[in-house]
């Protein structure tokens, strides 16, 4: 029988372990549907993963009592607190702000309890099972591109959403003139699929040491080796860059310390696999084309100028307090005019206009500081040559780019998680 201890560490794992599925149950209350259309942002769901984080709440608090009362009252939050409550008073679904605020708390109950607790859990095991599910997802969105569809069967239940090429408003992109199906993997958009890739490659590959196992640092290499193929495959233009840069400061740091050691044959062929497959890619014209043919007048960048000038207007006029937490869909109606309102119906593409609208300027004022207090921790701790660094600036830039680390269950468990091992005492392998 398990103790209560590795109950604790399995609930953990599994909750790493299942980070990217989308396994849940939807809920449509009025406040869900806007303009007649259900709107998956707005849908209380119940996921597995929530489950999961219930199930370590219940641990933590029969165990730590005064730790909970502790972040209950801690001054700030309680301030920050009574600014979103007046906010979702005011706003024009309070139900909608009810529910934007549980899911506030979820994930902030979360990264407290990874930043208290995560060495009982160690980064040792979380790097193999982020691989793990790097591996899956990148296996899986590898058949989708080549099959052009969704696969089905049991993937349904992990998230897989059921589409092809023909799907109304499916993600694809042009390709020296022929659409081509961007892979979703298990998620809901293939930026977020590529958002998770990037982040869980992060945390791989920057915290390899010396004192891992010859065999685990292999089955770490293989992964970065199929998660960037996979990453290139859904055509995420701010992630792959993103990569580029993280997967180069990679190689310049870690050549460096190989040229003074033995290298091993693998040591020296990853790296080159990996120039040359990058070289490939660029090489492609089809796959070049993505990146270096532009147009400001591409639906995508002109859906997100539309979304950003909304944002600015909902900003100047509800600039306090915004327009309540979990509201900046429910208010976009007023503010957009798209000619598609299902296809424009989506947050705002940029977390600190997302948080501004929807908090106002408390709200983005309270968020910069936390974001500024957690880089000086890094800082003072000595952690700024770490990966920590890195991942943290990873994750904002793209927030700067898309909005589902606000939005969607993946993306927030990410956010928490990223925030957790920032302000976690001890970080290491």
């Amino acid at each position: 029988m398990l103790s209560a201890q590795n109950l604790e560490r399995l609930i953990f794992y599994l909750l790493i372990l299942f980070l990217p599925t989308q396994l849940g149950k939807h809920f449509w209350p009025d406040f869900s549907i806007i303009s007649g259309i259900r709107v998956d942002y707005l849908s209380p769901t119940l996921y597995l993963t929530d489950i999961l984080i219930l199930l370590l709440f219940i641990k933590f608090f029969s165990h730590r009592l005064i730790g909970l009362w502790s972040i209950i009252f801690n001054f700030k939050l309680v301030v920050f607190a009574a600014f979103l409550l007046i906010g979702i008073f005011l706003s024009k679904s309070p139900l909608s702000g009810a529910y934007g605020l549980l899911k506030f708390l979820e994930f902030l109950f979360l990264g407290f309890y990874i930043a208290g607790d995560f060495q009982k859990f160690g980064l040792k095991n979380t790097m193999l099972l982020f691989s793990i599910g790097v591996i899956f997802e990148s296996l899986l969105a590898i058949v989708q591109y080549f099959q052009q569809s969704s696969l089905g069967s049991i993937f349904y239940f992990f998230g897989e959403r059921t589409f092809n090429l023909l799907t109304p408003g499916i993600a694809n992109a042009s390709l020296n003139g022929s659409l081509v199906l961007r892979p979703y993997g298990t998620f809901s958009h293939p930026n977020v699929l590529a958002g998770y890739l990037t982040i869980a490659m992060a945390i791989v590959i920057l915290n390899i040491k010396n004192k891992i196992s010859k065999i685990r640092k292999i089955f770490y290499y293989l992964t970065i080796m199929i998660g960037t193929f996979a990453l290139f495959l859904t055509l995420s233009r701010v992630a792959i860059l993103l990569w580029l840069v993280v997967f180069g400061l990679w190689l310049i740091a870690s050549g460096i310390k190989k040229i003074k050691l033995k290298a091993s044959i693998f040591y020296i062929l990853f790296p080159i696999f990996s120039l040359l497959l990058v070289g490939f890619v660029f090489a492609n014209s089809s796959f070049r084309y993505r990146f270096t043919n532009i147009n400001l007048s591409d639906e995508s960048i002109v859906q997100r100028e539309s979304l950003i000038r909304s944002s600015i207007s909902m900003i100047n006029d509800h600039p306090i307090f915004g327009v309540g937490l979990n509201n900046f869909l429910v208010n976009l109606p007023a503010y957009q005019k798209a000619f598609s309102p299902t296809f424009y119906l989506q947050p705002v593409h940029n977390l600190f206009l997302l948080i501004a609208s929807e908090t106002g300027i408390i709200g983005l004022g309270f968020s910069l500081w936390f974001i500024f207090a957690t880089y000086q921790r890094i800082i003072n701790q000595s952690l700024i040559h770490n990966s920590l660094f890195i991942i943290l600036s990873s994750v904002l830039v793209l927030g700067m780019f898309d909005h589902y680390f606000l939005t969607l269950q993946q993306g927030q468990l990410l956010l928490a998680l990223v925030f957790g091992l920032c302000w976690s005492k001890k970080y290491e392998v």
